[in-house]
């Protein structure tokens, strides 16, 4: 039961955001795979991160570990990881054909990843850590993913830098760990205002991404 529940809300996101690609949708078989390399990314990104932990500047017990934790050792790793996945099996490949096609493959890698990885709470800590995931981590590492496709769209079609699909990324994911992290009812209430947050432009980006770049350019 615990795995179900674990499971269900990656599956939806994916349903989501695959289904919002009406006119040309992507390969099941190309999101499917690209969601188990995202899973299988959980293993080298908690070898990394338990190597950072051990290091005694990485705990998490004042402000500077705090922060340390939240971008260097969680956003940067663990995104940086999963965009490198994209570059190489999606943007080097040449699998995008328009905007909406990074994103969806992004929350794909993002969204395999985000499910193990709610599957090892889950199992370990019981329902109610199912509960709060399913409305916090989870959708978070989908509007994570939302932003890397986004800033590769714009890399693929528009020129920019590939690196803003890492950082930009990792920022968002070190924002909102400092604050899950923090263990305080304010950090509650401010993590809930950056969930917001990052609702409102993970819908920004996905009309933009309907629209036609070379019109919203003009």
């Amino acid at each position: 039961m615990y795995i179900a529940l674990a499971v269900l809300p990656g599956l939806l996101f994916l349903a989501l955001i695959y289904t919002y690609d009406k006119l040309h949708p992507e390969p099941k078989r190309e999101v499917a795979k690209l969601f188990v390399l995202g899973a299988l990314v959980v293993l080298p990104a908690g070898v990394i991160e338990r190597a950072l932990l051990d290091h005694a500047s990485a705990q998490p017990t004042t402000w500077r570990g705090l922060l340390a934790t939240a971008f260097f050792v969680a956003g940067m790793v663990e995104e940086f990881l999963k965009a490198a996945v994209f570059e190489r099996t999606v943007l080097d490949r040449g699998r995008i054909h328009a905007p909406v096609d990074a994103i969806v493959y992004a929350c794909a890698i993002g969204l395999g990843f985000a499910t193990v990885e709610n599957v090892l709470y889950v199992t370990s800590s019981g329902f109610w850590t199912a509960v709060v995931r399913a409305v916090t981590a989870v959708p978070a590492h989908f509007m994570f993913a939302i932003i890397m496709g986004y800033q590769f769209a714009r890399a693929r079609f528009l020129g920019t830098s590939r690196a803003w699909g890492y950082i930009a990324p990792a920022i968002a994911h070190g924002i909102y760990d400092t604050f899950a992290l923090a263990g305080s009812l304010i950090a509650d209430f401010v993590l809930a205002g950056v969930l917001f947050a990052l609702c409102e432009y993970s819908l920004q980006i996905l009309r933009r991404a309907r629209k036609p770049w070379r019109a919203r350019l003009a």
